[in-house]
């Protein structure tokens, strides 16, 4: 196999409610609040196109997933031919990394988000560099100045996956103007829908004005998709070619196709949803804490703490599993009386 591997481990996902009452000897209810899942669950809609499909589970997918790619692209007023397809957005990092990076070249990104660029880039056989995050942030300057003649890609997590941050069209353009054209700038936008804010980027429009960046979406987190794995990446014509000659023919399902469709054109169900999490999440700007709470654009909040454990178990006692990270606790937001005990639980800490 190759070394690099040994340098790995495989993915290990947080153990259930019902093991994880069984391991801490917990009565109560346990409500799973690690994964940054859309609570609400997806558009009414995508559950009446699964049962619709159902009989066309004996037929393979059609490649490259047609009317979704089309309504996307329309959305997007780009060609559809520059839409990608993945099984969510971890499947797309696989094969933009198996495509852009050689064995020697070198990745860029921040330390402290999301984990499969380090993982994929180290199977490519790159060398990877994290630039130290600042106030939970990218520190986009310091990245671009750790960008080099060798550098195949930088990616750029927007809405940042722990932490919730984000970076605004300012300062986002000021960075891609730093970045030498031969690199190629990836930006994971996996939350973006949830974003409210006015300054956020259109990297649609910023796709139009500079040829070396690309956009990753999902339907995994605000349309609720997560379980039938969909993500997708707009890149421009030249890329996406590259990149469908690494992606398996067969990589998304006809049930996913049909789902994401359906809860694609369903946009009023998104900003209901989208509302709904905005109310939620601005209930935690102003709570009664010591801790530091980083502000976030998305549907979790990253609370910044020395106590990882400790916070981790007085959550676990109130019912509430979220993830924690060396530096601190990321807890998805759930239902408002979910919330109220989370915001409890933090105030008290």
């Amino acid at each position: 196999m190759k070394s690099q591997i040994s340098q790995l481990r495989a993915y290990t996902p947080g153990l259930s409610p019902e093991a994880l009452k069984k391991k801490l000897g917990i009565t109560g209810e346990l409500h799973k609040l690690a994964s940054n899942e859309n609570v609400y669950g997806p558009s009414p809609k995508a559950k009446e196109a699964v049962k619709a499909h159902v009989d066309d589970l004996f037929l393979y997918p059609e490649p490259n997933a047609p009317l979704l790619q089309e309504a996307i692209a329309t959305h997007y007023d780009v060609a559809p031919e520059q839409v990608v397809f993945g099984a969510g957005l971890d499947e797309m990092i696989v094969i933009i990394s198996r495509t852009v990076i050689r064995s020697g070249d070198k990745v860029v990104t921040s330390e402290g988000t999301f984990g499969q660029y380090f993982h994929n880039a180290v199977v490519e056989d790159a060398s990877f560099v994290q630039v130290p995050l600042r106030d939970g942030a990218f520190d986009l300057d310091a990245i671009a100045d750790a960008v080099d003649e060798e550098t195949a890609l930088v990616w750029i997590c927007n809405p940042n996956n722990p932490t919730g941050t984000y970076h605004n069209t300012e300062d986002i353009e000021a960075f891609i103007q730093k970045v030498p054209s031969h690199v190629t700038i990836l930006f994971d936008e996996a939350y973006a829908e949830y974003v409210t804010a006015d300054d956020y980027p259109d990297t649609i429009a910023l796709m139009k004005k500079y040829d070396n960046i690309a956009m990753l979406r999902t339907f995994s987190k605000a349309y609720g998709l997560a379980g039938l794995r969909i993500g997708y990446m707009i890149a421009s014509t030249t890329l996406a070619d590259q990149l469908n000659v690494i992606r398996p023919p067969f990589n998304t399902t006809r049930l996913s196709e049909q789902a994401a469709l359906a809860a694609f054109k369903d946009q009023a169900n998104l900003e209901k949803t989208v509302a709904l999490n905005k109310e939620e999440r601005e209930k935690f700007e102003n709570i009664d804490t010591t801790l530091t709470l980083y502000p976030t654009q998305t549907n979790f909040i990253f609370v910044e703490t020395d106590r990882v454990a400790e916070l981790d178990e007085a959550l676990l006692r109130a019912g509430i599993i979220a993830r924690a990270f060396p530096n601190g606790v990321r807890i998805t937001f759930g239902f408002p009386e979910q919330n109220e005990v989370i915001r409890q639980v933090l105030s008290e800490f």
